[in-house]
């Protein structure tokens, strides 16, 4: 009987880069403080507003 538990292990592992091709990689900028906050904020208000139960 395969080990699939294996399989899954060695697929993710070929996926991660390495430092080979990290030294490739595009670097993006860090977002800022307040763009943080805004995306919190409107995560929030949106979840509150779909997990509300919705009148019959």
């Amino acid at each position: 009987m395969p080990c699939y538990r294996c399989l899954s292990v060695l697929v993710a592992a070929s996926l991660t880069p390495t430092s080979v091709f990290a030294a490739d990689a595009t670097r993006l900028p860090e977002p800022s403080g307040l763009f943080l906050l805004a995306m919190g904020v409107a995560g929030v208000v949106i979840g509150r507003k779909f997990s509300r139960n919705r009148p019959d």
